[in-house]
């Protein structure tokens, strides 16, 4: 039998062992230290050597530091307050070579966030050719090249430049330098040459970025740039002999650059003005000027746009006492060849032709005549069979040179008819076959006489003339043997010549 001692004893070490269990339940139920977490936040793609931003954000922590890794290479470290919730910016600069940098950061208990993947890839690039606007025939004037990495990268573009014309053709290849014109620039490079204008007109440049081998930049192509060449290297220029004649008409000449301007021009003899405002035609403006003193002057252009825009040149020219010598013209008959001074020549009715006329001083050669010829710039028309008429062809001179006309006599005789006829040309044909000689259009003769057929009497067995109710004129095969027929128009006396043909057709 248990005491009451031993009872009480058992009681009590019983309720040892039940608080003893309950304690440890509490310890094991009680919560653990709260983990450290955050946002990374990373660009998806980048260029090469292009600055980057990486951000950890959202962070929860009691305080400590947050390190940026890229590639297992630290990049930057951070503090963060016990607090926690901060936005963290790390920059960063991609490599130089194309890849995926692996990216995480280490938060300050030591865990790390999910690790995110940038991709780099080759940098873009942009060409750029430029120029001035103008420049002046036969002086170097500087074109520059620049190749830029695409923005905000800052990798140099390294390579060769290839300037085409506007044909495709190469002008030049050039190495490119590391910078600008004007000094470094961080993702440029450059290049320029010294190019000489050979004469007047738009010049057009492109060039194209050949990038060097093992580089990680891609290659582009500029836009078209324009260079506009003139005798000045302004947009006006004056052209004038160096020397020209008292009392000798010249042509001056201005021209502006670009041909489609739209304004006027208007000239000085040493800052007077010597004509109106002269409107401009492609971009050229002449007045015809006759100096009237000997000696050294200047000549002088100005313009004005009709959008406000203005400009001047200025050329010293000496002015010589008299011509040096009169004009000389040249007068072509085409065809036939140049026409004599003083010449005799012969044209029959219904001549017409345009001459090719020029002359020493480059002046424009004016024709005029007395008779019956009409004359309509350089086009000679011959309405008539009989008489003579009196040519005469003129030039103002210029440009050191007196003015000249020379004359011709042009004798007129009766033209020649012609007639376009529906008859086929001499040939075999066969028996039986019905050739139409005159089409029911068949227009007379072009001095307007009817045209009539007949056939050789000892083909009159071969072959028969039939008269249609159209208004044809046509010719049956009637058997084997030869078939000539003749049409034949009568001549206008004085005016035209009699008109003749014949066909001759073997019939099988």
């Amino acid at each position: 039998m248990i005491s009451s001692a031993e009872l009480h004893r058992r009681r009590f070490a019983s309720a040892l062992a039940i608080f003893a269990l309950a304690a440890s339940a509490l310890v094991t139920a009680a919560p653990s230290a709260r983990a450290d977490s955050a946002n990374l936040s990373v660009p998806s793609t980048a260029w090469v050597s292009q600055p980057v931003t990486i951000q950890v954000s959202n962070v929860v922590s009691s305080g400590g530091q947050v390190t940026v890794f890229a590639n297992n290479a630290a990049i930057g470290t951070q503090s963060v307050g016990a607090l926690g919730n901060p936005t963290l910016s790390f920059s960063y600069t991609t490599p130089a070579n194309p890849g995926n940098v692996s990216i995480y950061a280490q938060l300050p208990d030591g865990t790390s966030t999910p690790t995110a993947t940038l991709t780099v890839s080759s940098v873009p690039t942009t060409t750029v050719v430029s120029s001035p606007n103008t420049a002046q025939v036969g002086v170097p004037t500087q074109i520059n090249v620049t190749v830029s990495s695409s923005s905000p990268s800052q990798f140099t573009p390294t390579g060769n430049v290839i300037v085409r014309d506007a044909n495709g053709g190469t002008i030049i290849t050039m190495g490119l330098a590391p910078g600008s014109i004007n000094g470094p620039v961080p993702g440029q490079a450059y290049a320029y040459w010294r190019w000489t204008p050979p004469s007047t007109g738009t010049y057009f440049f492109i060039a194209t970025f050949q990038p060097a081998g093992g580089t990680f930049a891609n290659g582009s192509t500029s836009a078209q740039d324009s260079i506009i060449a003139t005798p000045s290297g302004g947009t006006i220029s004056i052209q004038a002999p160096p020397t020209i004649n008292q009392g000798v008409p010249v042509t001056l000449r201005a021209t502006v650059a670009p041909a489609s301007t739209q304004g006027s021009v208007g000239f000085t003899v040493n800052g007077a003005p010597i004509s109106a405002s002269i409107p401009l035609v492609n971009g050229v403006a002449t007045f015809q000027w006759t100096p009237t003193t000997a000696g050294q002057i200047t000549l002088g252009a100005n313009y004005t746009t009709n959008q406000g825009g203005s400009g001047s040149t200025s050329e010293v020219v000496t002015v010589i006492a008299g011509p040096a010598q009169f004009d000389s013209i040249t007068l072509v008959q085409p065809g036939f060849g140049p026409w004599a001074p003083n010449g005799t020549y012969t044209l029959g009715n219904g001549s017409n032709f345009t001459f090719q006329a020029s002359s020493l001083s480059g002046s424009p050669v004016t024709l005029s005549e007395t008779g019956p010829c009409a004359i309509s710039g350089l086009t000679i028309s011959v309405p008539t069979g009989s008489g003579a008429c009196n040519l005469k062809a003129s030039t103002n001179g210029g440009n050191g040179y007196g003015p000249i006309t020379f004359g011709y006599t042009v004798n007129l005789i009766p033209g020649t008819q012609t007639a376009t006829l529906a008859a086929p040309a001499s040939r075999t044909v066969r028996a039986g076959r019905v050739l139409v000689l005159e089409s029911p259009q068949q227009q007379d003769t072009n001095a307007g006489q009817n045209i009539q057929w007949t056939v050789r009497k000892n083909s009159r067995s071969v072959c028969r003339l039939l008269y249609p109710s159209s208004g044809a004129v046509t010719l049956r095969m009637l058997q084997r043997g030869t078939c000539t027929v003749t049409g034949r128009a009568p001549g206008v006396p004085g005016q035209w010549n009699p008109f003749q043909t014949a066909r001759t057709y073997t019939v099988r």
